[in-house]
């Protein structure tokens, strides 16, 4: 393995980009990169400095036949940590000191409006967070949707905080903590005369362990930001996945319906085009989460053919809708069935029935009410019970909207470019044959029972509304009982400092009457 290749792979394994590592070996990025692709090599002075950063022996990084780099084990992270922002509170520190009152003034003043500016970021994070807040509304089950709430809530507020804080810190360092005035007084203030020679040789040392403290402060919040957004983008993925699901299925639907005789090429060019999109996205997603590098020229061009193939697909699809034909009718093949019952007239009845179309008047009934429903046998079951009491409940639960009657007529439909009224099929008709008397006793119960039931939610909402407001004067009352407590007994305190106050006095008066 050649040197240069060792040095990418010891700066990955370690977490440092080519800027962080330039940062502490002091020279430019672009150096960095001449390294790695191997256009040149650098100085022993700073292969050492290698060695050191990357806990390596200096033959492990120049010898090629050495393939295997042995590492030497790293401190704890969390001491590795520590050290770093004692570092790095430190050079704060030191660089406050050689400040005049009037820089420290001028630097609080100008940090505290660069911490303005960057409460505007906040914006586009709240402008996320209400768009997920939105997406959690679709959700029926409350304690997942709380949950959900509670979970973007606290991503968000890591991922803006964190970004603060960084932006923030590099600001203040920029302007401060690396500037040369600053670093000039700090190398030569308070410097012994038998030190001089001694730390002649030490201020360069010193400020490369203090950027290298910075650089890994900034290296973990940046590892901070990375996770929080690795946690963003594993949200971002599941309803992808769905949905890639879904595509899948309804491409084998679109096959299944291209050997019936339907022929959609819109959906046949679209779906895999939308595939191929998510299969993009999923790929960045995933190079993002494992630490892949992607190739970006064969994403890029697989995500502009999806996205032409889309915009293709969907003007295609627009001119098949506008072929098609709305008949506002169920389909002729769908057959109907009547259900007809008779049942004795009484004074309370009533019908309560959503679907009845009329009342029939029939005055050789006599005593005797006639019902006939009307429905479509294939995809509705009704039933009527065997007595009439003041209300019949009549539609037992549906057939699947999808089933095998409608599947043949669905399929006939799309090959002739015609929808029908689907819907209708579930719909019941029921006709009241009845002499004219019981037709108006029968509404006027009707409306009665309407009226009831009016009166009784009207009652009910005046009732949550009392007892709403019986709780609420519940409350104060309870307040004001606990602050008439704590009153009671700042008195008595009171009371037993002015008891001990007038036996003092008695004590007094009495020592002066014996004197």
């Amino acid at each position: 393995m050649s040197f240069n290749e060792k040095l990418q792979k010891l700066r990955k394994m370690n977490g440092l980009s080519q800027e962080a590592l330039a940062e502490l070996l002091d020279v430019t990025r672009q150096s960095v990169s001449k390294w790695e692709s191997g256009t040149t090599y650098p100085e022993m002075d700073k292969l050492l400095s290698m060695c050191k950063i990357f806990k390596c022996s200096l033959d492990d990084l120049t010898n090629d036949e050495i393939k295997d780099i042995k590492q030497e084990k790293k401190k704890n992270s969390l001491y590795t940590l520590i050290d770093s922002i004692l570092y790095f509170i430190n050079q704060i520190y030191q660089t406050l000191k050689v400040m005049n009152r009037k820089e420290i003034l001028k630097c609080i003043i100008t940090m505290t409006m660069i911490a303005l500016i960057l409460l505007i970021l906040q914006l586009p994070f709240i402008t996320i967070q209400n768009f997920f807040f939105e997406t959690l509304e679709m959700i029926n089950n409350e304690t997942i949707k709380n949950f959900g709430y509670h979970i973007v809530e606290l991503l968000i507020h890591i991922a803006y905080y964190s970004l603060f804080l960084i932006i923030f810190i590099y600001i203040f360092q920029i302007l401060y903590l690396n500037n040369d005035t600053y670093k000039t007084r700090i190398t030569t203030k308070k410097i012994e005369p038998t030190e001089i020679q001694t730390q002649e040789k030490e201020p360069e040392t010193k400020h490369k362990e203090i950027e290298k403290a910075s650089a890994n402060i900034f290296q973990v919040l940046s590892s901070l930001i990375i996770i929080v957004g690795k946690i963003i983008v594993c949200f971002f993925t599941l309803p992808i996945l769905g949905l890639l699901f879904l595509l899948c299925a309804a491409l084998f639907i679109s096959l299944y319906l291209l050997l019936k005789g339907v022929l959609f090429i819109s959906i046949l060019i679209g779906i895999p085009f939308a595939i191929l999109l998510l299969l993009v996205i999923l790929e960045i997603f995933f190079c993002f989460l494992l630490n892949r590098k992607n190739n970006e020229r064969r994403i890029g061009i697989m995500f502009l053919i999806s996205i032409i193939g889309l915009g293709s697909s969907f003007g295609i699809l627009l001119l098949d809708i506008n072929s098609f034909t709305y008949v506002d009718t169920t389909p002729k093949e769908a057959t109907t069935d009547t259900l007809t019952k008779n049942y004795e007239m009484n004074e309370q009845l009533y019908f309560l029935f959503s679907d009845i179309s009329e009342y029939q008047t029939d005055n050789t009934l006599g005593n005797t009410i006639k019902i006939e429903a009307t429905y479509y046998k294939d995809y509705t079951e009704i039933t009527l019970p065997p007595e009439m009491h003041s209300s019949i409940p009549y539609r037992e639960k549906p057939y699947a909207f999808i089933n095998q009657h409608l599947l043949p007529i669905l399929i006939e439909d799309l090959s002739n470019r015609t929808i029908h009224n689907y819907a209708a099929l579930n719909d019941v008709n029921i006709k009241i044959y009845a002499t004219e008397q019981n037709i108006q006793t029968l509404k006027s119960n009707y409306e009665q029972e309407i009226k009831r039931q009016e009166e009784e939610r009207i009652k009910m909402e005046e009732n949550d509304f009392n007892q709403e407001s019986y709780q609420n004067t519940i409350d104060i009352l309870e307040q004001e009982k606990e602050e008439l407590k704590q009153k009671n007994e700042e008195l008595r305190i009171s009371l037993d400092d002015y008891k001990n106050k007038i036996e003092e006095y008695k004590n007094q008066l009495k020592s002066l009457i014996e004197e």
